[in-house]
């Protein structure tokens, strides 16, 4: 229990197992395999944007153009393939394509110094701007099925989407916890100054950070036309939103240094299953967006106040543990008198 209070991810899984049982006890129809699998699956365009964005937020930056980067590449996709372009060759545009949204934003903010949310901001106007130059504003409806058939191959009864995803996020996870190149992002979110001081190379590490996230976008830009057949235009649009919310609801701090991959996966599953609830007690689609963000608010409240009451407890057992050190010294007879008395 002291674990689950201490780690947000754990929390947050937890709340949502909970949920998973009371609308399972409200609708049966909503435990089946196959309703799990597929909000699994449905998550994962969120969940790769959120990956993208994590690696932002962990810098103490912003990234509020990741929507309209993922919804470039999945034109620049849909356009590629259109034009005869073999798959394997699109894919690498489509992820060359979210790599250079992303690091056009990297040089605005390290080299122009440009503040994250305004360059981001301006961007995602650019980018929806080009996707609707490329396109002429019409949907890209008629795609090869090659692409389709990406996101129906399954391994073991499930999608090979979803087990992609999830070793990539493992692979994240693991190098943040291991590779030096990849903890400079929490060094540089924690304190941009003082691990300037020892020698960090901060520019290139919030320019990787920016690049990775259009990285990630790219990607995720593959999965969602993978699995739609198509593109609209308003691929991507208000998924910047949902990847923040995600990041930061499973546990990574917006002040920079705290988190990691698996604070996005589960992040993303619960916004996403809270959307899948909310078609099973049968509320209206426009109550979504409030209804996560009220959930969303209530996590973080009870997360915050948890974390506060352990934190008062921890200051008031180290403030006791003082007393008694200041008691000891002053009067040692009466320190072991009173260390005596605890023993019994």
């Amino acid at each position: 229990m002291n674990r689950i209070v201490k780690n947000r991810e754990l929390l947050v899984l937890v709340i949502l197992g909970v949920l998973i049982v009371v609308i399972g006890a409200i609708s049966p129809n909503f435990l089946r395999p196959t309703t799990l699998i597929n909000i699994v699956n449905s998550s994962l365009f969120l969940l790769l944007i959120a990956i993208g964005e994590m690696f932002v937020i962990l810098t103490r930056g912003i990234d509020v153009s990741t929507g309209a980067m993922a919804g470039l590449a999945a034109v620049i996709l849909g356009v590629s393939l259109n034009a005869g372009v073999p798959l394997s060759i699109a894919i690498v545009l489509t992820l060359l394509t979210g790599l250079a949204a992303g690091a056009v934003n990297a040089v605005g903010v390290t080299a122009f110094r440009v503040p994250p949310i305004i360059m981001t901001l301006g961007s995602l106007g650019v980018y929806r701007g080009l996707m609707l130059l490329i396109t002429g504003g019409s949907w890209i409806e008629t795609i090869p099925h090659s692409i389709k058939s990406v996101a129906a191959f399954r391994v073991a009864g499930v999608p090979a989407l979803i087990w992609i995803s999830l070793a990539i996020a493992v692979a994240v996870a693991f190098a943040l916890k291991n590779l030096k190149q990849a903890r400079y992002l929490y060094a540089v979110g924690d304190n941009e100054e003082g691990a300037f001081l020892l020698g960090i190379p901060v520019k290139a590490t919030i320019f990787s950070a920016y690049c990775l996230s259009g990285l990630f976008a790219g990607a995720a830009a593959v999965v969602f036309v993978a699995q739609i057949g198509f593109v609209p235009m308003q691929t991507g649009s208000g998924q910047e939103l949902k990847a923040i919310a995600a990041v930061v609801l499973g546990g990574v701090s917006l002040s920079g240094g705290v988190g990691n991959s698996m604070s996005a996966v589960v992040g993303a599953l619960f916004l996403t299953a809270v959307d899948s609830m909310m078609i099973f007690l049968k509320v209206p689609g426009f109550w979504n967006n409030a209804v996560g963000g009220a959930i969303l608010l209530a996590v973080v409240f009870i997360d915050y106040r948890i974390r506060c009451a352990v934190r008062d407890q921890q200051q008031r057992a180290r403030a006791r543990e003082m007393d008694l050190s200041t008691l000891e010294k002053n009067n040692p007879a009466a320190g072991s008198a009173s260390v005596m008395g605890k023993a019994t």
